[in-house]
């Protein structure tokens, strides 16, 4: 393939055109040189020529020797039949730097959340894991991302081994997308994690109760009893509706959760659940007062429980208890773990 190194600018003096002289452009009245030169090729299987402003960086070149050492470096790009003119063509890389192509792909998973298809509080998970993929990764061809660029992120990680273990699966989930849209050619190697036994607590019914017993708001008690006794998610009581509840029958649906603060119509399992009512929570629930305009059993003036509400709502009172234990695992798990103790696991599984 024939080539050479070129320029359109002329002398900012004189207007002259410059002049090659050996290995460079250059005025020969004033001595000025130009700021910016391109590479062209001429392909004979295209019958046409073709223009490169830029190196596979998406740097500009701004020098004769600069232009010619790609140019170099292309020839024998082009002699391994590696060549790719897509990584010196401006409009083609742009869109192939990590921190623009990452962007899209999260931005294909708001999508996907407005869809339902994601829940938020994995969106949410995602932006940050992403904040630190780009500002690793940079502006880096994401076709250059390779085994040794990945193992560094994973070097320069601080955490646990699970918070680890889940950025680089992050990592090998945007990369596997770019090989299924066949933007990248293969996908690099990844250290394997070992991710240890997470550190469950539990706490007896004894301190379960103590804790619901030192809720002083009927509305707070009724609602830590309810995800407690019923064994459900915590995000699955603040979704309860009236019309979830039949004191006829004694039993409850469960049909939905909050991601964060989202309402979703679907459990986090993706199954509708028919519960017993425990007598103690259908005795306080049916003193609980009703908002006129809210469908939510548990809220403040209308509005639905928050998330955070929630959490600082159990942790404040453990606090002062001295129990060291989340929300999750100091109710349904607690109880779940209980009632395994006493009738077994194939019973708790049946419920």
């Amino acid at each position: 393939m024939k080539g050479g190194v070129y320029t359109k600018e002329r002398c900012p003096v004189c207007g002259g055109r410059f002049i090659r002289t050996g290995s460079d452009y250059i005025c020969p009245t004033h001595q000025t040189r130009p700021r910016r030169v391109y590479v062209q090729l001429y392909s004979r299987e295209l019958h046409k020529y073709i223009n490169l402003f830029s190196d596979s960086r998406g740097n500009p070149f701004s020098s004769y020797e600069q232009g010619y050492r790609i140019l170099t470096k292309i020839r024998a790009e082009i002699d391994a039949e590696t060549f790719d003119p897509s990584r010196y063509v401006a409009q083609k890389l742009k869109p192939l730097r990590f921190s623009n192509w990452s962007q899209k792909w999260y931005e294909d998973r708001k999508v996907e959340a407005q869809k339902g298809l994601i829940a938020p509080s994995y969106l949410k998970t995602l932006r940050v894991y992403l904040s630190l993929f780009q500002n690793f990764f940079q502006d880096m061809d994401t076709r250059d991302i390779e085994t040794k660029k990945v193992k560094e992120l994973y070097l320069s990680l601080n955490g646990s081994p699970k918070y680890i273990f889940n950025v680089m699966s992050c990592l090998h989930k945007i990369l596997k997308d770019a090989l299924d849209n066949e933007e990248i050619a293969k996908i690099p190697k990844f250290p394997k994690i070992e991710v240890p036994e997470p550190d469950i607590k539990t706490i007896d019914l004894d301190q379960q109760d103590a804790v619901i017993t030192k809720i002083s708001d009927q509305m707070d008690r009724a609602y830590i009893l309810f995800t407690a006794r019923e064994m459900v998610r915590p995000s699955e009581t603040r979704a309860l509706f009236w019309e979830d509840l039949d004191f006829k029958h004694d039993r409850v649906i469960i049909r939905r959760h909050f991601s964060l603060n989202e309402l979703r119509e679907t459990t986090k399992s993706k199954t509708i659940k028919v519960f017993p009512l425990d007598r103690d929570v259908r005795d306080i629930l049916l003193a609980l007062p009703r908002h006129i305009g809210s469908p939510f059993v548990f809220q403040k003036k209308g509005r639905p429980y928050s998330e955070a509400y929630a959490r600082k709502l159990w942790r404040r009172v453990t606090k002062e208890m001295g129990i060291d234990i989340s929300l999750y695992q100091g109710t349904r798990h607690s109880s779940a773990t209980e009632a395994v103790n006493r009738v077994g696991m194939d019973m708790v599984q049946e419920f």
